[in-house]
């Protein structure tokens, strides 16, 4: 398994990633700042992973400390994308990216967790 996550990481470019999988669920650690330069890495990822048999995933945005509009689009074309056969959910919004959630009521579209732990429960 360990081989598919650096083959589909090396797809990436300047994003401070990781990934793992627990109980079939492809857990993605963002850190830094997510913006229109590099959000839409976030899209080819999920697909790498979707073509490789994944549908069931959690974003653990516990170190984002930014993000902007074309970030929360990707998150919204892959919920959508996910909707029907699998899972896109978020983890560990705080700080600045929680703020754009509350103001945009963005909790009534995902499903947001606290943690990492609880959303894969």
């Amino acid at each position: 398994m360990e081989k598919i996550h650096k083959e589909i990481l090396g797809l990436m470019g300047k994003i401070d990633i990781d990934c793992r999988d627990e109980k079939d669920t492809i857990i993605i650690d963002l850190a830094g700042q997510l913006d229109v330069y590099n959000s839409q890495e976030l899209n080819l990822l999920v697909d790498a992973y979707r073509e490789r048999g994944f549908h069931k995933f959690i974003m653990n945005l516990e170190k984002v400390t930014y993000l902007d509009s074309s970030t929360i689009s990707i998150f919204i074309h892959c919920y959508q994308m996910l909707k029907d056969e699998g899972r896109f959910v978020l983890a560990g919004l705080q700080g600045s990216p929680k703020e754009v959630f509350d103001m945009a009521k963005l909790h009534d579209v995902f499903e947001i967790f606290p943690d990492v732990t609880s959303a894969t429960e």
